[in-house]
């Protein structure tokens, strides 16, 4: 996808093809706005137009946002391409608000790339290589779609929407929106008074933007909309996400689904309903804090892998396993389900080794219940009202919920008590975690997957892909199977989802050759 031609492009916004919205930006050089390929307006003449990578390399090229198609939400970085994986991190850490204003004053780029274990003139050459800007403009950008969202769905005072947003004052709050939108965030909220009569409450549950007060505790309610590459396979994440629900923590009902999740200044709630045929997706937010909104954003996305490109990981997966196609018709669009942090992920791999999801569910409810903390009544909802037990508590108490082999208890206390920095390269990471005694390749390999959105994971030995792929003819043995995904690469992890996914298709007697795995 990254490989596009111009006359490419120019044809994708000359269909209108939604598919390409986040892949690249349309530049109009004789209005000066920029625009998604979806644009509904009328399509510029080839020679009026340029294209750029991001928004952001738009608006340093001096271009505002068009008004009609808002293309300050687009779906984020295209991370298919393994030697843009450095990018990818930084923008992930950008976009949920590492370079925002806070009481401490806000993070350096310098800063930044520190935590990515890079110099700044690395991380600056790769963001500009990658996205065509630096750090600076995507940080710009994402506060902007932030304020764009709040001023379309909340009714906070300015200050409240500047603060939440990332900006350091209201004074920059003004001066970006007008650069970007050529509107003063007064006549934005203006606009969208509509919508917001349309979609929100006032109280427990709703769309529009809401301070509650029950019992001295407060949470804002906010709602955003998350753009997302199409086509987007929902139904999967929803199924993937009901199997491993903790009573009182997630809850998919239909293909709604909501996690209690522990962002940086307290707990919240996410709900999003996975079912939206066209277009962004809905998100519904209860945060303790509204500074969490951009975290909150950023983590759904995450959970969501709502950066991925469908249209290039399909096409390689098309040509590069063709007995895969019938699984890739049935299912366009499949997603990674991802978890709140390496930790969990981590925790369930643990768990899992050798056991039914149902059985290493029923552990970690059983660790909740142990330690797992009650929500603010605020956040609750009819079916979500705890937080799941943290990792580094659940392995420090593993001796008394985990009900396995004293080995594994050992494990999930070494790992748990001193996980990884997330932010090192998967290699690094990766040899972190065979590092710790107890865990092997399939359980480091799976716990990326999951935990650190690795897109090219298969992992080893996993006796249920043994038996997709011997009911699909693709391999008969482990080394058949390990050499029919390395040929997905860089899409595995993709490969893989779709034989899990699969495997509920088949018969009983073909979904495993012994025991399955979480």
């Amino acid at each position: 996808m990254q490989n596009l031609t111009d006359d490419q492009r120019y044809a994708a916004i000359t269909t209108r093809d939604a598919r390409f919205d986040g892949v690249f930006f349309t530049c109009v050089r004789s209005t000066g706005i920029f625009c998604r390929p979806s644009c509904p307006s009328r399509t510029p003449r080839r020679d009026r137009v340029e294209f750029t990578p991001s928004a952001a390399a738009a608006v340093e090229r001096g271009y505002r946002a068009c008004k009609r198609c808002g293309p300050l939400a687009p779906p984020g970085p295209d991370s298919g391409d393994p030697a843009g994986e450095l990018a990818h991190r930084a923008l992930s850490l950008i976009h949920a608000g590492a370079l925002d204003a806070g009481p401490d004053g806000s993070t350096t780029v310098g800063e930044l790339a520190d935590r990515l274990h890079v110099t700044e003139r690395t991380l600056h050459r790769a963001l500009v290589a990658r996205t065509g800007s630096g750090a600076v403009a995507h940080a710009r950008m994402a506060r902007a779609r932030r304020a764009h969202e709040l001023l379309r769905s909340t009714s906070w005072p300015m200050g409240d929407i500047a603060a939440a947003a990332g900006f350091g004052s209201e004074r920059q709050l003004h001066e970006t929106v007008r650069r970007i939108f050529g509107r003063a965030p007064s006549v934005i909220r203006e606009l969208a008074a509509p919508r917001r009569g349309a979609g929100g409450v006032n109280s427990a549950g709703g769309a529009g933007g809401v301070d509650e007060a029950a019992g001295g505790a407060s949470a804002a309610v906010v709602r955003a909309d998350l753009a997302v590459r199409r086509p987007f396979h929902g139904a999967g994440l929803a199924s993937w996400f009901a199997a491993r629900a903790i009573r009182g923590v997630e809850h998919v009902e239909d293909l709604l689904w909501t996690r209690a999740v522990a962002l940086p200044h307290g707990p919240a709630v996410l709900q999003v309903d996975l079912g939206v045929a066209d277009g962004p997706l809905p998100l519904t937010a209860r945060l303790t804090d509204l500074r969490d909104f951009a975290a909150a954003v950023a983590l759904a996305r995450r959970m969501l892998d709502l950066d991925a490109d469908p249209l290039g990981i399909d096409a390689g997966l098309r040509a590069a396993m063709p007995a895969l196609a019938p699984l890739l018709d049935a299912r366009p669009g499949v997603r990674i389900p991802g978890t709140p942090s390496l930790a969990e992920a981590l925790l369930w791999a643990i768990v899992g080794q050798q056991i039914t999801t149902a059985r290493a569910r029923a552990l970690i409810e059983s660790a909740t219940d142990l330690a797992g903390s009650e929500l603010p009544a605020p956040l609750r909802t009819a079916h979500v009202h705890r937080l799941s037990v943290s990792p580094a508590e659940a392995g420090a108490r593993a001796e008394e919920w985990f009900r396995g082999p004293g080995a594994r208890r050992r494990t999930l206390a070494a790992a748990l008590a001193d996980p990884p920095n997330p932010h090192l390269p998967l290699p690094e990471l990766r040899e972190h975690l065979l590092a710790v005694p107890g865990i092997g390749p399939w359980t480091a390999d799976y716990a990326l997957l999951r935990g650190a959105r690795a897109i090219d994971m298969a992992p080893p030995r996993d006796v249920a892909l043994l038996a997709v792929a011997r009911a699909l003819e693709l391999a008969d043995d482990f080394p058949g199977l390990d050499r029919a995904l390395d040929a997905a690469s860089p899409w595995r992890s993709y490969a893989v989802m779709h034989l899990w996914h699969h495997r509920e298709d088949l018969p009983a007697d073909l979904r495993t050759l012994r025991k399955d795995r979480s």
